[in-house]
C-alpha cells in the first residue's frame, strides 16, 4: 500500500518541483552574473530582448524605443528598479537589481541615443515614444 501511495504521489511531486524550477529559473530578476561588467553587456543582458541592440524597440508589437527617453539618468534607474507609472507597460521591473548594475545600463542607454540621435541617417525617422 505504501508503494501504491508514493506512485500516486510522484506526479504531483514532480509536477511541483517542475514548476517551483521554473519560477525561480524564469524570472528575470536575478543578477548572479559576474562575467558581466560594462553597460552595454547588462543592457544585452535585460534590454535588448525587447528593446533591440540599437534601443529602437519593436514598433509593430507596441515595444517602445527607449532610446527615445527624455528620462534623465537618475529617471531611467528608478524606471529600471520601480517600474512606470503607465499602467499600459509591460516592462518588467528589477528592484534586485544593485545600483551599480542599473547605473551601467542608464549610462550605455543615454550613450545608444546620442549615438542615434546624433547620426544623420537617422534624422526624420519615427521612433515609438512612451
Amino acid at each position: 500500500m505504501n508503494a501504491f501511495n508514493l506512485t500516486q504521489k510522484l506526479p504531483l511531486f514532480i509536477l511541483i518541483a517542475l514548476i517551483s524550477f521554473c519560477l525561480n529559473a524564469c524570472t528575470k530578476d536575478k543578477h548572479n552574473h559576474q562575467n558581466l561588467s560594462t553597460g552595454e553587456e547588462y543592457y544585452n543582458e535585460h534590454c535588448t530582448a525587447c528593446h533591440n541592440k540599437e534601443g529602437s524597440g519593436t514598433f509593430l508589437k507596441g515595444i517602445p524605443a527607449n532610446i527615445a527617453t527624455n528620462k534623465n539618468k537618475t529617471e531611467i534607474i528608478l524606471h529600471i528598479k520601480r517600474g512606470s507609472q503607465d499602467k499600459h507597460s509591460q516592462m518588467p521591473i528589477f528592484p534586485n537589481m544593485p545600483d551599480d548594475e542599473a547605473k551601467k545600463i542608464a549610462n550605455y542607454l543615454l550613450h545608444l541615443k546620442n549615438k542615434y540621435f546624433n547620426n544623420p541617417d537617422n534624422k526624420g525617422k519615427v521612433l515609438l515614444k512612451r
